[in-house]
């Protein structure tokens, strides 16, 4: 669960007054937690369309953060509103993509926006979708 801190520290960051920011400009914090180890990087992508989701390209924002273990934050500023949906995994060795084992269950954290789940695969656009307004915006995103 993410600490009162954070939360904290997220909350504040959402205030709409952020250098260069536009009135109609949108941020979104994401809250991850199920961090367990400190190895690795934490890769983040989020998607601006159905299509570009389901292929898994053109992401409109990438992120790539050390996984120092633990919960943490972070914000993306200057998004336009529309429907948004991100896609995340703790890549515990680095090699820039998801392991799997021979029966093809992924072998490191994942998650989606919404918190989405789908016995097989990813989720479908419609589970992940979430809408960015002007102003701040949040997700809650466990890695499991």
């Amino acid at each position: 669960m993410i600490r009162a801190g954070l939360l904290l520290a997220a909350l504040l960051a959402l205030s709409p007054v952020a250098a260069g920011a536009r009135d109609e400009d949108g941020s979104l914090t994401m809250f991850f937690d199920g961090i367990s180890r400190r190895e690795g990087v934490v890769l983040v992508a989020l998607f601006d369309s159905k299509a570009a989701y389901d292929a898994n390209t053109g992401p409109v924002r990438t992120l790539t953060m050390p996984a120092a273990g633990g919960d943490f934050a972070v914000t993306l500023a200057g998004l336009a509103p529309g429907p948004y949906a991100v896609k995340a995994f703790h890549d515990r060795d680095a090699n820039g993509r998801m392991n799997f084992n021979p029966l093809g269950m992924p072998l490191e954290p994942y998650g989606f926006s919404n918190n989405a789940r789908a016995p097989f695969g990813p989720p479908p656009w419609r589970r992940a979708v979430f809408e960015v307004r002007p102003g701040g915006n949040a997700q809650a995103i466990r890695l499991r």
